[in-house]
């Protein structure tokens, strides 16, 4: 019986800020190996050393197996990025590496490690799959036809952050559990951590090889970023003051409400050479009530406290950073606080890494001029207004696609 042909496989990879090195199995073919849309590598040899790229972006290389007339009898297809250690990373999700790799049969899922973290809950198209240890997922239950969103769920007790004054606040966050009887210390003191990856059908990765599409150089990108608070009435966590309630926006998660604490829309129309970026923000009305819930006094706070700038733009991608910081108008309380790096590729993907506190309700959205709807990117439920205060473990979320 002869022997099975071995497959194409990635056996090994390795990245820093400005390096990715890989090696595919040994199957004594021709290879040609593809960075986007060109030829790099060319050859007998199993492996390849990119260098000089940039700090923290997405590169996908396709690998191709030839056979004696040099055409493609195997090809394996790998999205993956640099490292970034920049002063201006929004939180460690943007700091780590994370790859996808697909081929006919499965595709696997690589991410680095997270310092404090042990295990990870992995979920496709919400639903769960396992839980595991390793920082790598492989999916052997694949249809080529099918587009997949992939989840990667964890919590890390936050002494163990990286952010400044960790032990003081978790000391706060501990006390904070115990002194309010909605929360509890574990989950005070819980950092979370979601990735999620978006994966177009294998059959559509797998065709042949892109060539650059000049129509993608004019995409335009629409980001959303919403905040909300759920209940028609919120109770002041500060027992001693006279707005014994907040009016909130009384709705659940939805793009076009037109209730809301904040909301931030931008649109990044991509250029071949320069882009457009455009802000809108808007702050609803803070309403307050007495204990009997009669109405005392409403204001509108401040937007200052948004801003947003584009910190680089190349032939490659456009990179945005949005900072929000929005308070209560009608008493001494935490702002509602977050933080949005996004990277939006000329070649039609995007990364997205944000940070928040746990509170308010925060949703956002994506749409493209391709897209009839919007696409929710992130959700989380408030867990309470007290959740607000700088003290309590944050949200940490970072989501790209593979296109």
């Amino acid at each position: 019986m002869a022997a099975l042909e071995k497959r194409l496989e990635i056996d090994l990879l390795q990245q820093t800020d400005t390096m990715i090195y890989f090696k595919w199995s040994s199957t004594g073919d021709t290879c040609v190996v593809k960075r986007d849309a060109d030829a790099i590598y060319t050859g007998i040899e199993n492996s390849f050393k990119d260098e000089n790229l940039q700090s923290g972006e997405l590169y996908t290389y396709t690998v191709e197996r030839l056979d004696e007339e040099g055409e493609v009898k195997e090809r394996i297809k790998m999205q993956t990025s640099t490292e970034d250690h920049t002063e201006d990373s929004i939180n460690y999700l943007q700091q780590i590496a994370f790859t996808t790799i697909v081929s006919d049969s499965k595709i696997i899922l690589a991410w680095g490690a997270i310092d404090g973290i042990d295990e990870y809950e992995i979920y496709r198209d919400g639903e769960f799959l396992d839980t595991i240890k390793k920082t790598q997922f492989t999916d052997r239950g694949v249809e080529m036809d099918r587009e997949y969103s992939y989840w990667i769920r964890a919590k890390r007790p936050l002494e163990k952050s990286e952010t400044g004054f960790s032990e003081e606040k978790s000391v706060a966050a501990h006390l904070f559990g115990f002194f309010n009887i909605k929360s509890s210390q574990e989950a005070a003191s819980m950092e979370e951590f979601w990735i999620t990856k978006k994966i177009a059908p294998l059959e559509r990765l797998l065709a042949d090889s892109p060539q650059v599409n000049v129509s993608e150089f004019n995409r335009v990108w629409d980001f959303r970023y919403t905040t909300f608070l759920s209940d028609k009435f919120l109770a002041n966590p500060n027992l001693l003051s006279l707005n014994r309630y907040f009016a909130g926006d009384n709705r659940t998660f939805t793009p076009d409400s037109s209730h809301y604490r904040t909301q931030v829309n931008f649109s990044l129309q991509l250029g071949k050479e320069d882009s457009a970026l455009e802000l809108q923000k808007d702050v609803g009305m803070s309403v307050a009530y007495d204990w009997r819930k009669k109405f005392r006094k409403a204001d509108v706070a401040s937007s200052e406290g948004i801003q947003l700038e584009k910190v680089k733009e190349d032939e490659r991608n456009v990179k945005v950073i949005l900072k929000h910081s929005v308070g209560n108008p009608l008493t001494t309380s935490p702002n509602i606080d977050y933080d949005v790096s996004a990277t939006f590729y000329r070649d039609g993907h995007y990364d997205i890494v944000g940070l928040h506190d746990q509170a308010p309700n925060h949703e956002v959205y994506l749409k493209n001029d391709k897209m009839n709807e919007w696409l929710q990117i992130h959700e989380a439920e408030s867990k309470g207004l007290a959740w607000m205060s700088r003290s309590i473990a944050s949200q940490y979320w970072r989501i790209s696609n593979f296109e």
